[in-house]
């Protein structure tokens, strides 16, 4: 019975494998993967078929499912849809014969199973190399491949990781599914455009629209079916090409920007010079003439010619350039000629007038000779009055003056304006000065009277004696005595003719000793009848200034004069002191009071009758030279004027040769003062020395920069804020060179304790002589490599 029932068994196996094999058909995976018409759509989709072939990889997981890929010899494939549970037995190399329906997904065919056979086992298929313009097509769908690629782009969707390759203007899409479940990063987070990598996958396609011909992609499982192969560089080429680029243009626009900004800066620099040298020139002739040697190299300018106003006739005074023969005279109302119409209207106006054609231009008729292409009319302001108008012309071709241009131009004007004003203001200071002069002059002439008249009468008596008895033995002592009163009065007479004759206004150096050793032999005899005592201390080499003689003598005399009528103590003392400080010539012209606390400042006030000359004209005549009066008080019963002027460079040339000769080397000195006013003074002169030198105000900063800087000589006051003078000795002595007490005035028995071995002494206010001689001492202590003592 049992054997009966197991044929019956098998009979029935037989005769529904007939059935099946009558109702299905067999077919190759090239067939099965057959696409057909124009969407190109699966050729045998809907098809209930059977398939055999060789499993080339373990199921993939995409579009909610998973898939099984079989390929054939002839590297023909197909992938099997189906759930996992009836497809993870099987392991890449085995054979199986499958039956089921073909679909669609995706736009490629796929075998949705229903029966699934092992047939036996090989070893696994290899991946086939393939490259990635050969898998943008049908050919080895479903097939196990390898290729290789430079990374594009990294990205994510709904279904997994995505990895774009290229090779050979070719892309594909490398697609890494993921299930719902997972929640991890993006895999291919490691990799980077422009690596060079190798896929290893299921060639796919996933067009879910017709024609199914586009979007092929390789299936991976995981991650390490992409290998480095190598690694891109940092910036891709085309980024790193692109930055070349940029770099190189606006590497390109930056020079360009600064050969015009050198360009600008250069011309700028010009154009400053020339406004300096036009503050600076002496007529309008002479702006004419730096005008014409600068313009043309700035702007390229053929002409420039001056239109000055002229308040007396109303008219314009054309200045014209060297090339020009001939001046001219334009009425402002009814101006002759184009250029005078142009000039009369920017003046009238007060505006700029700009003709860069003027073959164009209704202000000039058609034809017209000698006339330029192109010019511009600037009117030339002095705060809000208008001195006149500049003529700039171009003689070839057409000029169209920038914003800019006219900006700088209208800025040259009112220099030239600015200039001109300060002509105008010299010429009435220089007639108000010729003026004063005259009254000074008055006044020397009535003060020296009585000094003139002694010698008269000495030579008129002599004379009456030697013609009443020409043969007296003693004949020839009178005439000596005749002849000296003759030279003694023709010097006074002498003097006063200079100072009444016009002072030629030219710069050229002066030597201030002179003038001042000049000027005291003149009053010297007056103020030895008044009883005055006078002191002159000049400095061995001469000093030179630059600026006018006579102009200088005037407030030198001046000074003395007013020096002279107001010396009230009963020791009647003038001093004259001449130095150089630093780059500058000091001249100090001091004299005693009763009390200087209620002697009021001369310069303050308006001048009286008994001065010679207006101080105020007088400050302004120093100024002018580019110095100072300055009145101070030295005591209770000392005051005195004091002149700086800027040392003529002849001078400075001669003191820096002079200086270089006798030092051979830098010394670096403290100066710890209190008074600012002092402070200055003592580093003024030290720095003429070519000292490096360090002021400071208090003995603590003193001894904390002594602790860090080896000094050649210490300045010290002796009222110190803070600690004692006595004190700061003994902190820095041990640290520094030769130490300098400086004094509130002269105190021997402190200069015989203290100098010497000690150090120096210098009484205040220092004087450059003074100076001069203690530093010599601490330079030659320095030189011999001494030091303070108990060093």
């Amino acid at each position: 019975m049992a054997r009966r029932h197991q044929i019956l068994r098998l009979s029935a196996a037989a005769l529904w494998l007939a059935v099946t094999c009558v109702a299905q058909d067999e077919i190759t995976l090239e067939q099965a993967n057959a696409r057909t018409g124009p969407d190109s759509a699966p050729a045998a989709e809907g098809r209930e078929v059977r398939v055999r072939g060789i499993v080339s990889s373990k199921p993939v997981w995409a579009l909610d499912s998973f898939y099984l890929p079989i390929q054939d010899k002839a590297d023909y494939a197909l992938l099997v849809q189906a759930p996992l549970a009836e497809l993870e037995h099987y392991q890449a190399g085995d054979q199986i014969t499958a039956t089921g329906t073909i679909v669609r997904r995706g736009g490629l065919p796929v075998l949705q199973l229903k029966e699934l056979h092992k047939d036996g086992a090989e070893a696994p298929p290899m991946p086939k190399n393939v490259p990635v313009p050969t898998l943008a097509s049908f050919r080895y769908l479903g097939n196990l491949v390898s290729t290789e690629g430079t990374v594009a782009s990294i990205g994510v969707n709904a279904g997994g990781d995505i990895l774009t390759i290229t090779d050979r203007d070719s892309q594909l899409m490398v697609f890494l599914p993921k299930t719902r479940r997972d929640n991890t990063g993006n895999s291919f987070e490691r990799f980077n455009v422009g690596d060079r990598v190798s896929v290893t996958g299921v060639s796919n396609q996933y067009c879910p629209l017709p024609p199914y011909d586009r979007y092929f992609q390789l299936l991976i499982n995981d991650p390490a079916g992409v290998r480095m192969l190598q690694r891109g560089a940092i910036i891709p080429p085309f980024l790193l090409l692109t930055a070349v680029l940029g770099i190189g243009l606006i590497l390109g626009v930056w020079w360009l920007r600064e050969h015009r900004m050198a360009a600008q800066r250069k011309t700028m620099k010009s154009l400053n010079t020339l406004s300096e040298q036009i503050i600076a020139a002496s007529s309008s002739a002479d702006i004419v003439k730096k005008l014409a040697a600068v313009m043309p190299q700035v702007s390229g300018a053929s002409s420039v010619r001056l239109y000055i106003y002229n308040r007396r006739t109303r008219m314009l005074d054309r200045v014209s350039n060297p090339r020009d023969t001939e001046s001219l005279s334009v009425n402002i109302e009814a101006p002759v000629g184009p250029l005078a119409t142009g000039a009369s209207l920017a003046f009238r106006n007060r505006a700029l007038l700009n003709i860069p054609d003027t073959r164009r231009s209704p202000f000039f008729k058609a034809g017209a000779k000698d006339l330029p292409r192109s010019v511009m009319f600037v009117p030339m302001f002095a705060q809000t009055e208008v001195m006149g108008v500049m003529e700039v012309a171009h003689g070839e071709g057409i000029r169209f003056f920038t914003h800019e241009e006219q900006a700088a131009t209208q800025h040259l004007a009112n220099q030239v304006a600015t200039s001109l004003k300060l002509q105008e203001q010299q010429s009435m200071r220089e007639q108000l000065f010729r003026s004063e002069k005259l009254a000074a002059g008055g006044q020397l002439i009535s003060g020296v009277a009585s000094e003139l008249r002694s010698p008269l009468e000495t030579i008129l008596r002599l004379s009456k004696k030697l013609a009443a008895a020409p043969d007296e033995l003693n004949s020839g002592r009178d005439l000596q005595v005749l002849a000296a009163e003759a030279q003694r009065a023709a010097e006074i007479v002498a003097r006063l003719v200079s100072f009444g004759r016009t002072e030629d206004s030219e710069a050229k150096p002066v030597d201030i000793n002179a003038v001042l050793k000049s000027l005291v032999r003149f009053r010297e005899r007056e103020w030895k009848t008044l009883g005055i005592d006078v002191k002159v201390r000049t400095s061995r080499e001469p000093l030179f200034a630059t600026g006018a003689q006579g102009q200088l003598e005037q407030v030198f005399l001046n000074l003395l004069v007013h020096a002279e009528q107001n010396v009230l103590d009963a020791e009647k003392s003038i001093t004259v002191d001449a130095s150089a400080v630093g780059r500058r010539v000091l001249v100090e012209i001091g004299y005693s009071v009763r009390n200087a606390e209620e002697f009021p400042d001369p310069l303050a006030t308006r001048a009286t009758e008994s001065t010679a000359l207006g101080l105020g004209v007088a400050r302004g005549i120093i100024q002018s030279h580019g110095g100072d009066i300055r009145f101070a008080k030295s005591s209770n019963r000392l005051c005195r004027f004091e002149v700086d002027l800027p040392l003529a460079p002849v001078q400075e040339a001669v003191r820096s040769k002079e200086s270089s000769k006798q030092r051979q080397r830098q010394y670096t000195t403290m100066v710890v003062e209190p008074d600012a006013t002092q402070c200055h003074t003592i580093v003024a002169l030290l720095s003429a020395r070519d000292h490096r030198v360090v002021p400071v105000a208090s003995a603590e900063e003193g001894v904390d920069l002594a602790q860090k800087l080896r000094f050649d000589a210490v300045l010290c006051s002796m009222r110190l804020p803070g600690l004692n003078w006595v004190e700061f000795f003994e902190r820095v002595r041990e640290k520094s060179g030769s130490f300098v007490l400086l004094t509130d005035g002269p105190d021997a028995a402190l200069s015989r304790a203290f100098s010497g071995a000690e150090g120096f002494v210098l009484s205040k206010p220092v004087t450059d002589k003074e100076l001069e001689r203690v530093m010599n001492a601490v330079e030659a202590r320095a030189d011999r490599g001494l030091t303070a003592p108990g060093r």
